[in-house]
């Protein structure tokens, strides 16, 4: 087990920095061609939030491993709401602001009920992936097109086109080694503890793909950055179902676990639907709250260990 737990970090650490570096050589370049920031957060930055998701949840289709890629997302979507937006938000209180996310959010709501509809035979297929890909490119034009507002993640310049070029091979290399290493420890690790690898996939792979999500919003809460938004949440929500799922069951398509859709798909739509009335409370909202959300992804946790 140990060496499983260590396969893990090793992966962790590789998914971290591969997509870091990839994003940032991306952006670098994004800029020399002079796209603009609205178009760059949109495109290169939020679907490089989704890098380590895609990477895992391809590497675990092409290993016949599925039922890790669909926990991955799933468990991603909730731990972007219980668990980031609950911690974060803990440290320092943060307010949501309905009419600025309201779009997003009934858009994300809409597409989960498209994904279930997808999920209901067992099976992503080719063309349900190409239908999900479609709607990832209409909803970024329309973004761009509307100009919505959005929060987009800064990312740090990192100088000339040499340092750029060698950043993006290495991250390219990172999120190979690190999705080949990190679904290792993940298949050991589910067979060792007597788990399925959807619940593998729904905690221990989605906490780790979410890991560089929650240590940016917590430490921007430590320092009271304001920017932390739960639009960017659900941003990333919408990405890993419209790309990540897309792309992947392009690729191959996904096989997903029937009773996923009588525990994990209903605590998936919940976390999305709480929104609303916490975005409805007095702002920001209370710690309470805070504590709330944090406590139903354990419980969330908890009953996919134990129920």
């Amino acid at each position: 087990m140990l060496t499983s737990f260590l396969y893990l970090i090793i992966g962790v650490v590789f998914l971290f920095f591969g997509a870091d570096w990839l994003v940032k050589s991306a952006v670098f370049f994004a800029n020399r061609l002079k796209i603009s920031s609205l178009v760059i957060g949109l495109t290169v930055v939020a679907f490089g939030t989704s890098l380590p998701e895609l990477i895992i949840s391809l590497k675990a289709v092409l290993t016949d491993a599925s039922h890790i890629a669909i926990g991955n997302i799933v468990g991603s979507n909730i731990a972007n709401v219980g668990l980031v937006l609950g911690l974060a938000s803990l440290i320092f209180p943060i307010t949501i602001h309905f009419n600025r996310i309201k779009h997003d959010l009934y858009i994300y709501l809409f597409v989960c009920i498209v994904f279930i509809i997808f999920l209901y035979d067992g099976t992503i297929s080719r063309i349900e992936g190409i239908t999900l890909f479609i709607g990832l490119i209409l909803y970024t034009w329309s973004c761009i097109k509307y100009r919505r507002e959005q929060d987009v993640e800064s990312v740090t310049p990192i100088g000339g086109t040499g340092r750029a070029l060698i950043l993006f091979i290495l991250g390219m290399i990172g999120l190979y080694i690190g999705a080949d290493v990190f679904i290792k420890g993940a298949v050991e690790l589910a067979k060792i503890i007597g788990v399925s690898e959807v619940v593998i996939g729904m905690s221990v792979v989605a906490l780790g793909t979410s890991l560089p999500e929650l240590s940016t919003s917590v430490v921007a809460s430590f320092h009271k950055e304001h920017g932390i938004s739960v639009g960017n949440i659900i941003g990333s929500n919408l990405f890993n179902i419209l790309s990540v799922i897309g792309i992947v069951s392009i690729v191959k398509p996904i096989v997903s676990p029937p009773e996923i859709m009588t525990f994990e798909i209903p605590i998936m739509i919940a976390f999305g639907l709480v929104l609303i009335p916490l975005s409805r409370v007095k702002q920001p909202f209370s710690r309470i709250y805070s504590f709330l959300l944090v406590a139903a992804y354990f419980i969330f946790i908890y009953g996919l260990f134990f129920r």
